[in-house]
């Protein structure tokens, strides 16, 4: 496991965490499989320390709810357009080994061999790995979006089952995948981008979700980025 206390001195906090959680205590719920999962699961098959394998797609049931009344609305606006969901809840060991992933690929990158016994020893990395991916804070006041249970990430695919075109893949750490990043398309391919980004985020929005403002993919409800992006006083869920 991480070492918290090494980690938590170069942590990025978000203008969302000062956000209080008043939790409601609602319970996860397994997502229908009448929906649309990538298979398998990225996360699992990159080793991630799910603590059941046969029960890894789950939020809260407010969470869920919506998101069906999202998946409807969809298929009755858009008939070529189908959700994929590419990860929901994530239990806090996955949240950690996943970030300790992000950090080492970065590390990568620019040459260098990562420790997350010496994290202290790459801010810049941590900084940019913080853009995308939650730390994974075990303090109660400032969880991960994902381990609340509150948060999916989400893309579009054709009734075939082909990914769309959405200008960049899920989890791409880049400035690509900044949800109005194809704004100004200056062509076509660009600009088909935005409209499906657009659907998506308006299809979200629409049933009470918040997009996160660095990732196109990522909606969630009740958690504390969603307090902060819609003024509430506080989040309604919390790390379960």
């Amino acid at each position: 496991m991480c070492n918290y206390k090494l980690i938590t001195c170069i942590r990025v906090l978000k203008p969302w965490h000062n956000i209080p959680i008043i939790d409601n205590q609602e319970k996860l719920v397994s997502i229908p499989k009448n929906l649309n999962f990538i298979s398998p699961h990225p996360y699992y098959k990159l080793g991630a320390p799910y603590r059941n394998k046969n029960n890894i797609w789950n939020l809260r049931k407010s969470v869920l709810d919506r998101l069906l009344k999202a998946n409807d609305f969809l298929r009755s606006n858009y008939k070529n357009y189908f959700f994929l969901i590419y990860d929901s809840w994530r239990p806090l060991e996955v949240q950690e080994y996943m970030f300790n992933y992000a950090c080492d690929n970065e590390c990568k990158k620019n040459g260098i061999t990562y420790s997350k016994e010496n994290i202290n020893s790459y801010p810049e990395i941590i900084k940019r790995v913080e853009k995308f991916w939650a730390f994974p804070s075990s303090n109660v006041t400032t969880p991960p979006p994902h381990s609340t249970g509150a948060a999916i990430d989400i893309t579009l695919i054709d009734k075939s089952g082909n990914f769309i075109d959405m200008g960049c893949e899920v989890d791409q750490m880049d400035d690509k995948a900044s949800p109005d990043y194809y704004q100004k398309g200056t062509n076509q391919k660009e600009k088909d981008c935005h409209i499906r980004r657009k659907i998506l985020q308006k299809t979200m929005n629409k049933f009470g979700f918040a997009q996160h403002p660095n990732e196109w993919w990522h909606f969630s409800y009740g958690d504390q980025l969603w307090a902060w992006k819609n003024n509430k006083k506080n989040a309604i869920y919390g790390k379960i």
